[in-house]
């Protein structure tokens, strides 16, 4: 590839070598270190490829070994700058062109935010414009650490953030805590140390504690946000008195058993929707669109008089590569009449619908780590609709991490004597 670009620019030559012994022109060139490539016979001679360059030293190889060298075809940057010498106009263009891509390449025209699962996209980017981080800032005022910083000191439940420049692409990538409970609503701990605190009224089924002081035994009923697992260790000296605290992050991991409640209505009407075809395709109108920032450049008709019609936009950035994005987005809007009547479900379809739901729901339930042990849902129908509702009981972790709260140092006897002692004799 390299080897190519480089021979574009220097300009290169196909050539066609005929006569009595057309082997000993082939001889000679490599002999004097003359690079040919691209060697092929047509019809009782020679054609290949040359440099520009090396083209100017086989004159007398030429002559020497009584062969005719034809020149075939040009290639490369010298004929074609020869070739359009004239259009002033077009080289300004291109001139202008390549600065103002240069221009662009000044700016940020993309965030591109991985690994927030808790957060979407828009809530990180409307904190990053409260710190003015936005897509058309210059690549220059980019603080790639104060963006961490920010991040992590906005969010406590980032472990770690990472912020960098590709191009025009500002990349943010970010770990969050994934055993950091709701709890704590995402602000930054003070503290330093943790607690584990019950996430829901249950049952506590088992409790293996790592690090920190149990406070609950198996067959316990607790309520939620009471303490499970304490991250404060009381150090005391040979009296057993407490003479300081120890703060950790306290560790553990606690089985409950609990009910949630299920609910799910669906409406006996519904609509069906059907399409318009013409010689097997679909009727729609279409139109064209170039976004440049809020001025949006239709190309194409989209006013119909249709009663009824489905309406769709795709859209994407203008990209060059991987990191060279573009402020400018094209894409496609559409129209699509359509036909709209009302129809009813039977209660065997509500039923059916209901328990697909149902299905659905509980193995959304059973990937957050959670067995249902007990089902006591029940599927309801009326006049109008049906409803699924009831309790699931269910197994599973049951434990989230609050802040620990910080204690006063306690004074200990013996040593409120010696500093009244001390006090005294002075």
């Amino acid at each position: 590839m390299i080897w190519s670009m480089i021979r574009y620019i220097k300009g290169y030559l196909l050539i066609r070598v005929e006569g009595y012994s057309p082997e000993r022109f082939l001889n000679a060139c490599s002999h004097r270190g003359i690079e040919l490539w691209g060697l092929r016979s047509a019809g009782g001679a020679y054609e290949m490829y040359m440099t520009l360059k090396d083209f100017r030293k086989i004159k007398a190889l030429s002559k020497k070994t009584g062969t005719k060298v034809r020149v075939r075809r040009r290639y490369g940057l010298p004929f074609f700058l020869h070739r359009y010498r004239r259009r002033k106009l077009f080289f300004a263009g291109a001139l202008l062109a390549v600065c103002l891509v240069y221009i662009l390449t000044l700016f940020i025209w993309e965030i591109d935010i991985r690994g927030n699962l808790r957060r979407t996209d828009e809530a990180l980017l409307s904190f990053l414009r409260s710190r003015d981080v936005y897509c058309g800032m210059t690549a220059g005022s980019v603080d790639c650490d104060q963006i961490a910083d920010d991040l992590r000191g906005a969010y406590a439940d980032l472990v770690w953030v990472s912020a960098s420049v590709h191009g025009t692409r500002l990349v943010i990538q970010v770990k969050e805590n994934e055993h950091l409970s709701a709890q704590t609503g995402g602000k930054a701990q003070e503290t330093e140390g943790t607690d584990l605190a019950a996430t829901q009224d249950c049952t506590i089924l088992s409790i293996v504690t790592r690090q920190g002081t149990p406070l609950v035994h198996e067959g316990d009923q607790v309520k939620k946000g009471d303490l499970l697992v304490n991250g404060r260790l009381d150090l005391k000296n040979d009296a057993g008195e407490v003479t300081g605290y120890r703060y950790c992050q306290a560790q553990a991991d606690i089985t409950g058993e609990y009910q949630i409640s299920y609910e799910d209505t669906m409406e006996r009407e519904f609509e069906i929707r059907s399409y318009q075809y013409e010689r097997n395709n679909l009727v729609r109108q279409e139109e064209l669109f170039l976004r440049a920032g809020d001025r949006i450049f239709s190309f194409g008709r989209l006013k119909n008089n249709y009663q009824e019609y489905d309406y769709y936009v795709e859209e994407s950035q203008l990209t060059v590569g991987e990191n060279f994005s573009l402020p400018l987005f094209w894409g496609r809007r559409m129209a699509v009449p359509c036909s709209v009547r009302q129809e009813n479900y039977t209660d065997s379809q509500l039923q059916q619908l209901l328990s697909r739901r149902f299905e659905k729901a509980c193995q959304d339930i059973e990937k957050k780590g959670l067995e249902i042990i007990e089902n006591d849902v029940k599927i309801y129908t009326e006049q109008n609709a049906a409803c699924a509702r009831g309790t699931l009981t269910v197994r599973g972790p049951v434990a989230g991490e609050v802040p620990t709260q910080i204690l006063p140092e306690p004074q200990v006897k013996d040593q409120t004597e010696r500093e009244d002692q001390t006090n005294g004799n002075e």
